[in-house]
């Protein structure tokens, strides 16, 4: 028999007959369970949580979907496209040793709006939907703070997506292209978000509200990458796909998929309606400062408009004060 584990800790649950709400004896976490008894979908439950334990969101979404899908009144697999769609992952709390939730994908949709939410309410019991509404509320609370705090971030133009490190810890082939890139786009008068500078002296928990804003506010996002597995990497995927989100209901924002020593054919699928850029081609970076142009226009300086005025040859008294009038101008009088 499948053991549902902790989508917490991911430790072992012990279910009893009728549960829908059980604790967890590893984390202490008080925490709402499907009620399915078919050991495959209970395996899927866990193959889910597990992955978005991981921030795997997209992935966990598609299988939270396949649970939908199998039974649309399992109130835990809409609560688990809920906690995808959000980027929740729980960490423990340093002084209560609490599980608490964070966002890693904040959106100004509102959960108690969303129509996974209404429908976990409807299939739940009692004592789970008192949890999801606590939980929800919570959840809330923290995207009405990160909203907060990414208002107060300067607007970007260009967004630069990479994976900064190798699974070593070594500085990837990426990073340096992106300090390239960054530098020269910099040189062109864009303002651009490039996380090893921009979020430098920022703390871990600030990370969020300012990537929201980066990603909510820049018309352009250059995706880099130098290895397939790089594009996929998850916090490279986190931000590429929730910039691709945000141009579904944003038509003037643009991404440019940005590849070297690779196959334009190896990009993700979901790259394959966007025109990639070979950075390994000769003048690669004078046609995306072009194709950014294009997007993002810049206000040039207004030209001073020299006022002409006819004066008539029988009235010299003005054509006296009007030249008086230019020299005091011309003085910056």
């Amino acid at each position: 028999m499948a053991v549902l584990k902790c989508k917490m800790c991911g430790g072992a649950l012990e279910v009893m007959e009728r549960m829908t709400v059980c604790e967890c004896e590893y984390c202490g976490t008080q925490q709402t369970i499907t009620t399915t008894k078919d050991e495959n979908m209970q395996a899927l439950f866990n193959r889910a949580n597990i992955l978005r334990m991981k921030s795997e969101f997209d992935k966990a979404e598609q299988l939270y979907e396949k649970l939908v899908q199998n039974n649309p009144d399992d109130a835990e697999a809409h609560w688990g496209l809920i906690l995808c769609k959000f980027g929740i992952e729980y960490v423990e709390d340093p002084q209560s040793f609490k599980r608490i939730p964070t966002c890693h994908r904040t959106s100004f949709d509102s959960i108690i709006a969303d129509e996974d939410y209404k429908e976990a309410l409807r299939c739940a019991d009692s004592v789970q939907r008192e949890v999801y509404q606590r939980e929800a509320k919570e959840i809330d609370r923290i995207q009405k703070e990160i909203l907060a705090l990414s208002a107060k971030e300067e607007p970007y133009d260009v967004f630069i997506c990479y994976k900064e490190t190798d699974d070593s810890g070594s500085r990837t082939q990426d990073s340096v292209i992106a300090n390239d890139i960054y530098y020269q786009l910099k040189t062109e008068g864009f303002k651009v978000f490039y996380a090893a500078i921009t979020l430098e002296d920022k703390l871990g928990s600030a990370y969020e509200p300012c990537i929201f804003a980066a990603l909510n506010s820049a018309k352009v996002m250059l995706a880099i990458g130098t290895k397939p597995e790089y594009f996929g990497a998850v916090w490279v995927k986190n931000e590429w796909s929730r910039f691709l989100k945000m141009m579904k209901k944003d038509r003037t924002k643009l991404l440019i998929p940005c590849y070297k020593n690779m196959d334009a054919y190896e990009l993700p699928e979901e790259f394959a309606h966007l025109q990639a850029q070979d950075m390994g081609k000769i003048g690669f970076i004078n046609d995306v400062v072009r194709g950014i142009k294009k997007v993002i226009v810049k206000d040039e300086p207004k030209p001073v408009q020299t006022v002409v005025k006819q004066v008539t040859a029988g009235n010299a008294n003005v054509e006296s004060l009007l030249k008086k009038a230019f020299i005091f101008l011309e003085d910056g009088d």
